[in-house]
């Protein structure tokens, strides 16, 4: 089996802790939802699983360490899209997505190669920004630059797919698409070393109801520590997603949802 394992893990920015001794270990073919409130460490802790961020304690990858695993390995292992407001280079659509390829380029220049550009174009079309490729990020709106840091995600072809708030900026029909591509893609396989891995998908997301249609687990953070780590619907159903938020979860959806009786 393929698993990340934590373990011990603390990190932070500069001299503010912001995860606090965590272990936890994820198994290849999880659908997982890290959950939490603003500041709670989840973006931190997809960054330290992304090898982006400095931590005390342990990360493994299989049989691999963190210490020991080298950046191209474990870019083969592990893609990783970020938020919006993370920093970009100013490239074109096709050039962010050919990032996704590095992993798998060979040769002193590390150039892409015809069975890179398929693969990518193939991601572009899924995530619906084939027609930009040639557009510069910075000309894009929030929803075409989602979609173009999914579609690197998916060009880079890892068997675990590490996605905070992929649903940021998307409006419903593309939101919808988010739910059939990762639902789709976590049923695959993907070629590691000769072995078939199955994959598995780790988000952040702050819709609850659509995260319960395409992951399972739960991570759920609170200053830093695992305040719960189970089942999507056993949290709601139990009321443990109310203590984890500090509030009446269930009543605000149960008014939210009045809005879609009115539909015939």
């Amino acid at each position: 089996m393929m698993d990340i394992v934590l373990e011990n893990v603390t990190a932070g920015y500069g001299f503010t802790p912001v995860l606090d001794s965590i272990s936890l270990k994820i198994s290849e073919g999880e659908r997982v939802l890290v959950a939490g409130t603003n500041g709670s460490g989840k973006t931190t802790l997809l960054r330290v699983i992304a090898r982006l961020l400095p931590f005390d304690g342990r990360v493994t990858y299989g049989t691999s360490d963190s210490g020991s695993i080298r950046r191209k390995e474990l870019a083969s292992v592990v893609s990783y899209m970020p938020q919006n407001g993370e920093t970009y280079f100013d490239y074109t659509v096709e050039q962010t997505v050919m990032l996704g390829r590095y992993s798998h380029m060979t040769g002193l220049l590390a150039s892409p190669g015809s069975e890179d550009r398929k693969i990518a174009a193939e991601a572009m079309n899924r995530c619906g920004v084939y027609e930009l490729r040639y557009r510069a990020l910075n000309e894009l709106s929030g929803g075409q630059l989602q979609r173009t840091f999914l579609a690197r995600a998916f060009a880079q072809q890892t068997p675990f797919m590490l996605l905070d708030e992929p649903e940021n900026n998307l409006d419903v029909r593309h939101n919808s698409e988010l739910t059939d591509y990762l639902n789709e893609w976590a049923s695959g396989t993907t070629e590691l070393a000769g072995a078939s891995v199955h994959n598995t998908v780790i988000a952040v997301m702050h819709d609850l109801g659509q995260a319960s249609l395409c992951l399972e687990r739960v991570i759920a953070l609170d200053k830093g520590i695992v305040a719960y780590d189970g089942s999507i619907n056993d949290m709601v159903a139990t009321g443990r997603i109310s203590d984890i938020f500090g509030f009446d979860v269930t009543g605000y959806k149960r008014r939210e949802s009045k809005l879609w009786n009115l539909c015939k």
